[in-house]
Parts: C-alpha cells; structure tokens; sequence
C-alpha cells in the first residue's frame, strides 16, 4: 500500500478496494449515492441525520446504518452541512470530468483513424464505407474504452481522495 490507502500491487496481487482504492472512511462510499441524491435535490433537505457521518435515519433507528454510531453517541442533526456537501460533490464532479473527458479523447482517436483512412490509406483501407464504419464503431468502443472503463477509475480514486481530504479537514474543524 502507498500513500492514501491506495493499492499499488504488483504482478499477481489482486487489487484492493474500488479501482484500487481504499477509503479510510468506507461509510463514506455507503454515503456517496444518498448525498448525490440529497445534491440533486431528490429528497427532502430537512430530516433527521446522524450526527457524525450525517447519513439520514429513520425514526425508529438507533444505529446509523452508514457509519455504524449509536444514534445517542453522536446525536442527531437537521440538516446536511454545506462542506460536508461540498465534498460529496467534488468526488461526484471529479469523477464525471475524467470520464466525459476520456471519452471525448476516444472519439477524437476515432476520428483521426478515419481521417487517416479517408485521405492517406492504401487500397480497401481508404474506401470511405470502411472509413465510416470505423468512425462509428471505433468511436464508439474507444471512447467506452477511454471515458467509463479507464476514465472512471482514474476518475473514481481521484475524486474519493479529494472528497476524503475534505471529510478529514471537517473532521479537524468539527473537532
């Protein structure tokens, strides 16, 4: 392991964690789709939350099912923090830019390839029908192979590091 938890393993170690990451806060990745609900404004803002990790809870709980605190431990809040929110969506954010931009390279790749096979290659390489397929297929396998697949996972271990280096500073500041 290196820096930040994450797993950098060589030949024959299996992968540890997301995309090779490991959170030092796990709730935080059980938290990741209910704040991005919260953030896209799907449920209510007021509500009842843990007082620690600020996952929503039930009436009737009396353990966070996110972080695993009795409810009487850390108590109870109204409302999300907007920090806390913030670093949420940072990590959501991060992640969707190293993927819309990893596919946007795909389809560039694509459409140099079928420049390339338009204007400078030799025999059945240059027909324009060949071309075009390979615009359209190629443009599409390379930028899934470039955005979702290798995107996502740069994308996923910079994003969570960057929402983790924020969970700790309000971590600190809370005190």
């Amino acid at each position: 392991m290196s820096e930040a938890g994450d797993a950098v393993g060589g030949p024959g170690e299996p992968a540890v964690g997301i995309a090779g990451y490991v959170s030092p806060y796990p709730y935080l990745d059980r938290l990741q789709e209910k704040m991005e609900e919260r953030l896209a404004r799907k449920v209510p803002i007021a509500g009842r939350f843990c007082g620690f990790c600020y996952g929503r809870l039930r009436a009737a709980d009396e353990v966070c099912a996110f972080c695993g605190r009795p409810v009487a431990e850390s108590g109870t809040v109204n409302e999300i923090p907007q920090d806390v929110l913030k670093a949420f969506h940072v990590r959501a954010k991060t992640e969707a830019a190293w993927v819309h931009s990893g596919a946007f390279l795909g389809l560039i790749l694509a459409a140099g390839l079928f420049l390339w096979q338009v204007i400078w290659a030799p025999g059945i390489l240059g027909h324009p029908a060949l071309a075009f397929m390979v615009l359209i297929l190629g443009g599409y396998l390379l930028a899934q192979l470039f955005g979702p697949i290798l995107g996502g996972q740069l994308g996923y271990r910079k994003g969570s590091r960057k929402r983790d280096a924020l969970w700790a500073a309000h971590l600190a500041k809370r005190g």
